[in-house]
């Protein structure tokens, strides 16, 4: 086997580490035509480049790659991923190569020591890509920063340069002795970009705990308000219903018994028999919901349904008598549920609200549903972006906390439906 035929064939296997790294990682599904675009508009023209230029080909493919991955993530921090893909592919044909020919060296097997050499590349690669992933899910959580991105894909960069500038250096005539003095000057400079990239994070997340403890005052403000709401509602309940039976002093100070009958039932009892039924169903069911604070805040968006007379149906078979998330955090994420969903159904003809709370081993399920107006075009992507509202202007806010809280919480799962005419969001509560 010719060393050209060999270098081809590394670069190959290279170029199909780097994309499964950034598949992997970010859990991209490629159709045939961007397998198709892979090999047309990256894999082939490196691989010509490669016999004119050698290893500064590479960046070709390398920003290709990033700005594919760029359009299918939308997300800065892709280009990152892509730089990292390369920095440990680097190490690994670093570290393969060492071992490979520490090992076989001895052996005399020109043949063998490149097959070890493939292998070690593959399985380090596999076993890189396992642990960054795993690293990035951490930390994805933790920080949200957009300066943060820019500041660790300015680092990857500056990174794949000093990579480029080593292997650039290397001396063919001691090939073994500079691959080794690249690795040790790569591993100094690794622990030196360690070093900063920990510096960054650790900024990041002293940011990330002020933004929580910030978050946590806003979560406790709202618990009060929805105290007070509860609170307020109560009281015009009690007003509105004193109201309603000062009315039947007359009738009964001039016993006039069948005036109070004919009032009675045909004023009062007939207007409210229907909404008094559904709501006393609604707080019958309630009694199998054993989290106080969740309790009033459903009772309070029961009695605001009432008030705009918005049917609010709610199922709980089971007893729930715990969930695995912060009382006010899940106060909150439930009050911004039921809010969209009763001011939605307000502006529909018919519109109603279903709530369910099913209990699945060690899973609570809460299901919100109501009717939309079908003449709103609602698309899944769209309602969870900052801003995007179907209600005017400077709203749009709610769903889109809901988001980030959800995915602040590794036990909580946010899926939304859209079946007309019912938009159905489900949280997913997990036991830890």
């Amino acid at each position: 086997m010719g060393n050209l035929t060999i270098e081809i064939l590394l670069v190959f296997i290279q170029y199909f580490i780097m994309l499964f790294f950034c598949k992997y990682v970010l859990d991209l599904i490629f159709s045939k035509k961007q397998f198709l675009f892979i090999i047309l508009i990256i894999f082939l023209p490196t691989g010509i480049l490669f016999q004119f230029i050698g290893p500064i080909s590479t960046l070709y493919y390398v920003l290709i790659l990033a700005i594919m991955v760029y359009r299918e993530t939308k997300f800065i921090m892709s280009i990152l991923h892509v730089f990292m893909a390369l920095i440990f592919l680097v190490i690994s044909d670093n570290i393969s190569y060492i071992i490979a020919f520490r090992l076989l060296n001895e052996i005399g097997n020109e043949q063998l020591i490149i097959i070890c050499y493939f292998l070690f590349i593959i399985v380090f690669a596999i076993i890189f890509a396992f642990c960054y992933k795993r690293v990035v899910k951490y930390l994805s959580k933790r920080w949200g920063s957009k300066s943060i991105s820019y500041i660790l894909a300015f680092l990857s960069i500056i990174t794949v340069i000093f990579i480029y500038i080593n292997i650039m250096a290397i001396d063919q005539d001691n090939f073994y002795e500079s691959v080794q003095n690249n690795l040790s000057m790569f591993l100094i400079y690794f622990v030196l970009l360690s070093i900063s990239i920990f510096v960054v994070l650790y900024l990041a997340f002293k940011q990330y705990k002020m933004k929580q403890r910030e978050q946590e005052m806003k979560n406790f403000e709202s618990y009060v308000a929805s105290i007070e709401q509860i609170n307020q509602d109560m009281r015009k309940f009690k007003h509105d219903y004193i109201n309603i039976l000062s009315t039947l002093r007359t009738f009964i100070d001039d016993k006039n018994y069948e005036g109070l009958y004919t009032y009675f039932y045909d004023h009062i009892l007939e207007a409210n028999q229907d909404e008094q039924q559904l709501n006393q169903q609604a707080m019958m069911m309630l009694n199998n919901l054993k989290i106080n604070s969740l309790k009033g805040l459903v009772t309070t968006k029961i009695l605001q349904a009432q008030s705009h007379h918005v049917p609010f149906y709610i199922e709980i078979v089971e007893e729930i008598t715990d969930i695995d998330v912060d009382p006010i955090l899940l106060n909150r994420m439930v009050g911004i549920l039921l809010d969209n969903a009763i001011e939605a159904a307000r502006g529909v003809e018919n519109g109603e609200v279903r709530m369910a709370f099913i209990r699945m081993d060690e899973v609570v399920l809460l299901v919100v549903s109501n009717i939309f107006d079908k003449k709103i075009a609602l698309k899944v992507h769209e309602i969870y972006q900052e801003g995007f509202s179907t209600k005017g202007e400077n709203r749009g806010l709610g769903l889109a906390n809901l988001r980030q809280m959800t995915n602040d919480l590794h036990n909580v799962n946010l899926n939304t439906k859209i079946s007309s005419p019912y938009f159905i969001q489900e949280i997913e509560f997990q036991k830890e």
